[in-house]
C-alpha cells in the first residue's frame, strides 16, 4: 500500500514540476525549505518522503494533500493508457524524426512522423544521447518539453516494470 501511495505522489509531483518548467525543483526546495537531495530522491523514487514533506509539497502547489494523490492516480492512469496504445510503436523521434509540412496555421508547432528502426533493429544511442543533451541544454521551450517527455516516459516505464514484478 505504501508503494502505491508513493507512486501516486511521485507521479503527481513529477507532473506538477514539469508544468512549472525548468528550475521548478530548485524553487520548490528553496521555498519549502526541503533539502534538494531529499527532494530529488522523492522525484526519482528512491525515497517516498515523509508525510510532513509531502504536505509541504502539496501546499507549495496550492493543493490539498489528498488532491495530490488524486492527481497522481490520474497521471498514472493516463500514462498506463498511453503505454498500452503505443506499445508497438517506435519512439525514435528525438534523433531521426523529420518535420512534415502539415503545419500551416502559423504557430510554432512541428508535426513529426515516427521513423522506423534500421532493418537490423539497431540504433545509434550515443548520437541520440548527444542530441538529447544539446536540446536539454538549449534553454528553450523545446528543452523544457523534452525534459517533461523524458520524465513521463521514464515514469511510465517504471510503472510498467513494477506491474510486471507484481505479476
Amino acid at each position: 500500500m505504501d508503494q502505491l501511495i508513493s507512486n501516486q505522489f511521485r507521479a503527481a509531483l513529477t507532473h506538477l514540476l514539469a508544468q512549472e518548467g525548468r528550475g521548478a525543483q530548485a524553487r520548490l526546495s528553496k521555498q519549502q525549505d526541503i533539502d534538494r537531495g531529499y527532494l530529488n530522491a522523492i522525484v526519482k523514487g528512491r525515497k517516498s518522503g515523509s508525510e510532513k514533506i509531502r504536505s509541504k509539497i502539496a501546499s507549495h502547489f496550492d493543493m490539498a494533500y489528498e488532491d495530490v494523490f488524486v492527481l497522481g492516480r490520474r497521471v498514472l492512469e493516463q500514462a498506463e493508457s498511453s503505454a498500452a496504445n503505443s506499445e508497438n510503436q517506435t519512439f525514435d523521434v528525438l534523433t531521426t524524426a523529420e518535420p512534415t509540412p502539415k503545419n500551416t496555421n502559423g504557430d510554432d508547432a512541428i508535426d513529426f512522423k515516427v521513423p522506423a528502426k534500421g532493418e537490423d533493429g539497431s540504433s545509434n544511442i550515443h548520437t541520440r544521447i548527444l542530441k538529447t543533451i544539446e536540446v536539454l541544454e538549449s534553454e528553450t521551450k523545446y528543452g523544457d518539453l523534452l525534459a517533461g517527455l523524458i520524465d513521463a516516459f521514464h515514469d511510465s516505464l517504471n510503472t510498467k516494470r513494477e506491474k510486471e514484478t507484481i505479476h
